[in-house]
């Protein structure tokens, strides 16, 4: 039992790292490959995104807090 946890917790370590460094990766080719106007809407769009969610969160958190 204490091996297939140590090799369970291994394989999931192995996993994530890999994860993380291939999604810095396929961000830094995107980047590279990327026009720069088209860069800077991409930008634009994700940080409305990112203060939508603020906002929604900053709203729901009150209704959260009641039930």
């Amino acid at each position: 039992m204490i091996k297939r946890l140590f090799w369970l917790t291994v394989g999931f370590g192995l996993g994530v790292l890999f994860m993380l460094r291939l999604t810095r990766a396929v961000r830094a080719t995107v980047e590279r490959y990327l026009p720069a106007p088209l860069a800077e809407r991409l930008r634009a769009l994700n940080a409305a995104l990112d203060q939508r969610a603020r906002e929604i969160r900053a709203r729901t958190r009150p209704l959260r807090s009641v039930s």
